[in-house]
């Protein structure tokens, strides 16, 4: 089914804009409107499925070294019962944003190298800050296809890693 909009939730501010371009400047995903909530952790809303448009794709990224899977599960089944959601995809993020771009980018060894960050807990705080993040992944040999390809161990084994829906 092909959904006119799409509507991304993710966990974090470094998330945001990381999806923003990878949407954006680099065109690796799906266009749409990126918001900030951790599906394993908040609930949505009834006032936030409301703001939906009708035959809109709801995409969950969400990690997998915290949370609760309950919580997800209760997500799911509101987004379910949605009559504006035509598509839900999960993407699990095995174990964490980090891991993700360390299996995706090629050229580097530890998650500090991506933008020259002085320690992995200023990586965060310069992954926001960055201007041109589409360059350093592109200089550390960022590929697509190996961002968001794992399969999450329990608890959350039985939520399918559907992101070859949004990849382009």
């Amino acid at each position: 089914m092909k959904s006119r909009y799409v509507q991304y939730y993710v966990e974090g501010e470094d998330e945001v804009k990381l999806l923003n371009t990878l949407k954006g400047k680099m065109g690796l995903i799906r266009a749409g409107k990126v918001q900030r909530l951790n599906a394993t952790t908040h609930l949505l809303t009834p006032a936030r499925l409301r703001t939906l448009s009708q035959d809109t794709m709801v995409v969950l990224i969400f990690d997998t070294d915290a949370g609760n899977p309950a919580t997800l599960q209760e997500n799911l089944d509101r987004l379910n019962q949605c009559t504006s959601v035509s598509e839900i995809v999960t993407i699990p993020q095995v174990h964490n944003l980090e891991e993700e771009l360390l299996r995706s980018c090629s050229k580097i060894h530890t998650i500090q190298e991506l933008l020259n960050s002085k320690s992995r807990s200023d990586f965060k705080h310069d992954l926001i800050c960055v201007s041109n993040l589409d360059c350093k992944l592109t200089k550390h040999g960022f590929q697509i296809a190996r961002f968001w390809s794992e399969t999450p161990a329990a608890p959350y084994q039985n939520i399918e890693n559907l992101s070859a829906k949004i990849k382009l």
